[in-house]
């Protein structure tokens, strides 16, 4: 019996959020090296085969070892063993299904994966007038996952991949998929898997009569130049297939001739398991949230964002989550803040269930960043959810610069959204190491004013920019710093020159202690001279106004080729009322 599926494909988009700047504890590695599956954008192929039928080992399976090839077979646990024709297997009765032993077989010795496919093949989600006029209750969907899921257990087998009968769910199903299953593949889902992917909605690409060899192998072109992750998906394999899509069926030499293009491509194959991204090492503490709001996780709606224990999280821990109630005012759950490193690519994951959302809602992410004094740099909008929606919500995300020594992840829910939400399983990973450590010599000589105003540094009021050594200064090295008050003019600390190259970037930073201020600013302006000192151009970066102590930090290109020297000139406003300490300037090529 084949029945068309009900399931329309989702369009994400993304617009801004808001910023919560904060603080929180720091989280290191677990370990000194993860192992990291999939940790970058590469093509790869999977065979999927639906069902259980007798054919994936005895056609698909010797077809795809000539290659070295595997796949991944979601079988319905309560045909297996229904070897004959007729049989009472819901998927379709005129089919023989494989035996346990050769269940196991496929696995051990041809070393495929065994997925579930659910106990007796129902519509999880729909009804059909005709077969199933009832749709399944809550109790009968989880009965269908959890048991699929023991009885592959009692042969050996730890199902952790999962594809609905005819791909029919809705989101209630999906989060009951979830609980059981780290992955879900559709089938009306068609399309290309884009790294970092979404596990929970893994696209496809059917294969039966009427898809020739051509189009399956144009899929695989597309995968190969945009970097993606084709799954294929096939049902009965046979030597002389039927040509009715209808029956989905597809000849073993057309199986054959994809998998030496695949071949012959230098492509990789990797059964289902294996494409999704994963790490053996969590930067997050209590990502499970076991522990609740703990461990480092903090939150200023601590009302409205709750550790929950109703089982609306994920696998393997479905247990514990936390639930989201929006409000008319935006909430926030922070994560302790992970040291991370410039030049080093990350991947976050976090499984999330929007069951409620008004229009125009966000349940999003953002990624906060700061230097190594715990001073907000800046920030990296991630994307956000507003739909009711199950998912794997993947992203990257990569230090904006040097001075960046810690991140932490901001789950957010914006004003009057009217969310009611569950997030659970936060995973933070480092997905590459920087090729070659990030710049630290620092350009600008006496940064730390350890010598007093010398060392080429210089200054236009040496009655009222004078250095200091009362550890006014950086946490870091507090003794000595420079202390600027202001006069009736502007007055100017100016640094040494530093050569600069114009195909270059550089990040400068400066510790302002800012102690009194009327008006005006401490304000930051890089000059730019020639290779013989001749003044060239100017660029004004910024300023501090507000009293407070914070790391100043920009960034810096040359303007022109002419550019061969540069120096910071750092500017106290006239009439400003301004007392400030200056210290730990650090002029680094990115």
């Amino acid at each position: 019996m084949k029945i068309a599926s009900f399931i329309k494909n989702k369009v994400a988009s993304v617009f801004a959020a808001g910023i919560v700047l904060g603080s929180g504890t720091i989280a290191m590695p677990l370990r000194a090296q993860a192992a990291v599956t999939n940790p970058t954008p590469k093509a790869k192929v999977s065979f999927t085969f639906d069902d259980g039928l007798q054919s994936a080992i005895t056609q698909a399976a010797p077809t795809l070892a000539k290659y070295g090839y595997t796949g991944t077979n979601y079988v319905t646990t309560g045909c297996i063993g229904m070897t004959t024709t007729q049989n009472t297997c819901r998927a379709d009765s005129d089919l023989p299904y494989m035996s346990w032993a050769q269940v196991q077989a496929l696995q051990n010795t041809y070393k495929w994966e065994i997925g579930s496919h659910t106990v007796s093949h129902p519509l999880l989600a729909s009804t059909d007038p005709q077969d199933q006029p009832r749709k399944l209750t809550t109790a009968q969907v989880t009965a269908e996952l959890a048991n699929s899921k023991s009885a592959l257990a009692a042969q050996g087998i730890n199902a952790v991949s999962f594809a609905a009968p005819y791909g029919d769910y809705d989101m209630p199903v999906l989060s009951q998929i979830a609980k059981y299953y780290s992955s879900a593949r559709g089938f009306a889902d068609t399309g290309y898997n884009t790294w970092p992917n979404s596990d929970y909605i893994l696209r496809t690409q059917q294969v039966q009569a009427g898809v020739s060899v051509a189009t399956v192998k144009s899929y695989i072109d597309t995968a190969i130049a945009n970097n993606q992750w084709l799954i294929l998906t096939f049902h009965e394999i046979r030597t002389n297939a039927s040509t009715n899509p209808d029956d989905y069926q597809y000849n073993t030499a057309d199986l054959d001739a994809i998998a030496a293009y695949i071949k012959s491509k230098n492509v990789s194959v990797v059964n289902v398991k294996d494409g999704i991204m994963t790490s053996d090492t969590n930067l997050l503490p209590n990502s499970s949230f076991n522990n609740g709001i703990s461990d480092g996780w903090s939150t200023d709606a601590p009302t409205q964002i709750t550790k929950n224990t109703a089982a609306n999280g994920s696998f393997p821990d479905a247990t514990n989550s936390i639930r989201f109630v929006g409000t008319t005012k935006a909430t926030h759950l922070f994560s302790p803040k992970v040291a991370v490193s410039y030049g080093t690519n990350y991947a976050l994951k976090n499984y999330i269930r929007v069951q409620k959302i008004n229009t125009g809602g966000e349940f999003g992410f953002y990624v906060d960043e700061y230097d190594i004094n715990g001073n907000w740099i800046s920030g990296q909008y991630k994307g956000a959810e507003r739909s009711v929606f199950v998912e794997s919500f993947n992203f990257a995300y990569s230090p904006t610069s040097s001075r960046v020594a810690t991140a932490r992840l901001q789950v957010f829910t914006t004003a009057n959204s009217g969310v009611t939400a569950f997030l659970d399983n936060s995973q933070w990973f480092a997905t590459s190491q920087a090729a070659t450590p990030p710049a630290t010599t620092n350009l600008v000589t006496n940064g730390t004013f350890d010598a007093g105003i010398s060392g080429g540094w210089t200054t236009s009021s040496p009655s009222t920019i004078t250095a200091d050594v009362l550890n006014n200064g950086s946490p870091a090295n507090p003794v000595n710093s420079v202390k600027a008050v202001s006069s009736s003019a502007n007055t100017y600390l100016f640094s040494p020159l530093v050569a600069v190259d114009s195909t270059k970037n550089y990040s400068l930073s400066t510790y302002v202690k800012l102690q009194a201020i009327v008006s005006g600013e401490v304000g930051f302006y890089i000059d730019e001279y020639d290779a013989n000192g001749n003044w060239i151009s100017g660029q004004y970066k910024s300023g501090a106004r507000s009293i407070g102590s914070a790391d100043v930090t920009f960034s810096y290109a040359p303007s022109s080729a002419a550019v061969k020297q540069a120096s910071l000139q750092i500017i106290i406003v006239g009439n400003s009322g301004i007392t400030t300490y200056l210290d730990n300037v650090r002029w680094l090529a990115l």
